[in-house]
């Protein structure tokens, strides 16, 4: 009886997303073969990682193994890898984060933003073309700062001193 629950409320939630374009839970193994929904179904509540899945957009929380999305509004906890492709707004932590534009906490061994981060960066390597916040980490790197770095080798390449050791900062 418990299994025939279980399988009505995930045949529910799937039959809920194809007509409504959310779901409020997803599984998936490697897109867009092997997930619950389709890629292009957004996820609003768990998505589950086991190991690699891929939607839209996210807005909840996102763990396993390894994520890509659109825009994502999450707490956001993967091993390998985040990929954000345009927003990422939240709590990041995974071994290499990557995003288009982030808001929040970025935690990993590589963050990497193609365009803008507001928030705090931790790393042993923290990029980002724009960054307002506070990078922590052995390699920081930036174009534009307002805010501070703190780490062995901090880069901020639109800057009076473009690059310092322990702590540098532009405001």
């Amino acid at each position: 009886m418990k299994k025939f629950a279980f399988l009505a409320v995930l045949v529910l939630l799937t039959v809920s997303a194809s007509a409504f374009d959310t779901t409020g839970f997803q599984i998936g193994i490697w897109p867009s073969t092997f997930q619950l929904v389709p890629d292009e179904i957004n996820v609003s509540g768990l998505k589950l990682n086991l190991p690699f899945s891929r939607n839209d957009e996210i807005c909840g929380l996102d763990i396993g193994f390894a994520s890509s999305s659109k825009k994502t509004a999450a707490l956001q906890v993967n091993l390998i890898i985040n990929r954000n492709h345009d927003e990422y707004s939240g709590i990041q932590a995974s071994l290499i984060n990557q995003n288009g534009n982030a808001n929040g906490i970025i935690m990993g061994l590589w963050n990497v933003t193609d365009d803008k981060t507001h928030g705090v960066e931790v790393g042993i390597v923290n990029g980002s073309t724009e960054f307002r916040g506070l990078q922590v980490g052995l390699i920081n790197y930036t174009e534009m700062m307002r805010g501070l770095q703190i780490g062995l080798v901090n880069i901020i390449t639109e800057s009076v001193v473009p690059v310092f050791p322990i702590i540098n900062f532009c405001f």
